[in-house]
């Protein structure tokens, strides 16, 4: 019996102690997401998928001169079926992202489309590797600040010998009290859950790993 309370107790001491912890981190779980890095010259800018609002950032990158080029994917197609067949016109995400490069001053002639289809970020950046055939010795990625921290770790275990620099658009800041505002707990909630998936080993993808 008094093997049983003290077996008890320990668990209900862990338990308050991961309440307690979790309470303190609670509110820096958006921080938590974020990696970002002072922007410098590299071979390529990578636009993910997700926002095409990163095209501003990048094409503010690129008239820097931080790169030459920019890379943004094909990704999946996922409007409606049934809507598509009625008619509506829906554009596919990267005509999206090039209509804004265009309109910020960035020549189709630097622009470079890779993919086709992925559904998951780490397809993405595997896709992209496979298209390029080497390891560049430096990227500057693109993406939303809650994803940041997500992105760095998929570029760096697809990308080992090259330098992956992060920063991440201003545009798409998550409210500095995340947990009051629908759209940012939204964000926060997903990342955090796409975050403990992808560190346990999983990853969305279409077709087989390569």
């Amino acid at each position: 019996m008094t093997l049983l309370k003290n077996v008890l107790a320990v668990i209900g001491g862990l338990a308050l102690a991961t309440l307690l912890l979790a309470a303190a981190v609670f509110p820096f779980l958006g921080r938590l997401l974020e990696s970002s890095d002072v922007p410098a010259p590299v071979e390529a800018i990578v636009l993910l998928n997700g926002n095409p609002v990163r095209g501003i950032q990048g094409a503010e990158l690129y008239k820097k001169g931080l790169a030459p080029l920019i890379f943004v994917g094909r990704p999946e197609f996922t409007a409606q079926k049934e809507l598509v067949d009625l008619g509506l016109p829906f554009a596919h995400e990267e005509e999206d992202y090039l209509r804004v490069l265009a309109l910020k001053g960035v020549p189709r002639s630097a622009i470079r489309l890779f993919g086709q289809g992925h559904m998951s970020t780490v397809e993405e950046v595997e896709t992209l590797r496979r298209e390029l055939g080497f390891q560049p010795k430096s990227l500057l990625v693109v993406t939303a600040p809650f994803h940041s921290r997500r992105a760095r770790l998929i570029f760096q275990r697809v990308f080992p010998e090259t330098k992956i620099l992060v920063c991440p658009d201003p545009q798409e800041a998550l409210e500095p009290r995340w947990w009051k505002d629908r759209q940012s707990a939204l964000k926060v909630v997903q990342e955090t859950a796409k975050m403990a998936y992808y560190l346990g080993g999983g990853a969305f993808r279409s077709t087989p790993a390569p």
